[in-house]
């Protein structure tokens, strides 16, 4: 038998009460601001490391073009004994005719504005050279040692006679007597362009820029990063985002070695000794 109950007297039946329906099992807004902050949380720890990926594949890239162009110089020296003259010019006229790439193409079969020549971390200009210019682009030679002119330190060469192009000489292979110890080619120092040198020295328009040379060189490094060089933060800035401010560099006996910036041209002895090929620091050679 069924019974009815009733409340007691003086008690009141509470109001039945229901929660919201959640539409489909979706995130509330609160849960859906939780997910996005550990999100961007994900992004921000795993976007240098990302970064650095692909930074260390360019620069493995870069070191295959430079030991390319290594074996080239190699095979260079082998058949000659001695190191190319980094630049050529005609007989009476300061026209350059010829350039190391020039010399090393018949071994790298490349020319320098070609893929081997372009190191993937270099954003300045690949510029074939002029009656005038130099070629701009992303490698150096290490032309010079630690002098600042055509030089019997470096691998580029010297004139026998002042100021008398008839009269240079190459660096010969014997003459290179720690070639483990001797820096050939490596990422060119950057130098900072605007635009009306461009325009003079290459006839082309272009926004300021900050560049390599076809040098590898200590002391326009050490000009254009001195104080009070108009170029010189943006230079440093341009340096340390590429290879992370690290310049790859290969020596005379073939090998690859990346340098930090502050270490590649830094002036103590043992450093300095590294880009003559006497193995001598030569620091009174040094731009002052």
């Amino acid at each position: 038998m069924n019974r009815r109950r009733f409340p007691l007297p003086g008690a009141t039946a509470a109001p039945a009460t229901r929660e919201p329906p959640r539409a489909g099992g979706g995130f509330t807004l609160i849960e859906l601001l939780v997910v996005i902050a550990i999100l961007v949380v994900l992004v921000g720890l795993l976007l240098p490391a990302l970064t650095a990926a692909k930074e260390s594949g360019r620069t493995a890239r870069c070191l295959g073009n430079l030991k390319q162009l290594s074996l080239g110089l190699g095979m260079y020296v082998d058949d000659f004994k001695a190191y190319p003259i980094y630049t050529f010019d005609q007989d009476g006229f300061l026209i350059p005719i010829s350039f190391w790439p020039d010399e090393l193409r018949p071994y790298t079969q490349q020319d320098w504005t070609n893929a081997l020549y372009r190191c993937p971390s270099y954003r300045g200009l690949t510029l074939p050279r002029t009656d005038i210019g130099d070629p701009l682009g992303s490698y150096g030679y290490n032309a010079n040692g630690t002098r600042f002119a055509f030089s019997p330190l470096g691998l580029g060469g010297y004139l026998t006679e002042p100021d008398n192009w008839d009269s240079v000489e190459p660096i010969r292979e014997a003459r290179v007597v720690q070639p483990a110890n001797m820096i050939a080619l490596g990422d060119a120092n950057l130098m900072w362009l605007i635009p009306p040198v461009l325009k003079a020295y290459y006839g082309v328009d272009g926004p300021t820029t900050y560049t390599g040379f076809s040098r590898l060189d200590i002391n326009s490094w050490l000009r254009t990063t001195a104080p009070g060089f108009g170029g010189r933060e943006g230079v440093l800035r341009a340096t340390e985002k590429r290879h992370r401010g690290r310049f790859e560099v290969v020596f005379c006996d073939g090998h690859a070695e990346g340098i930090p910036y502050t270490r590649l041209f830094e002036k103590s002895d043992a450093a300095l000794r590294r880009w003559n090929n006497d193995h001598e620091p030569h620091a009174d050679q040094l731009v002052k």
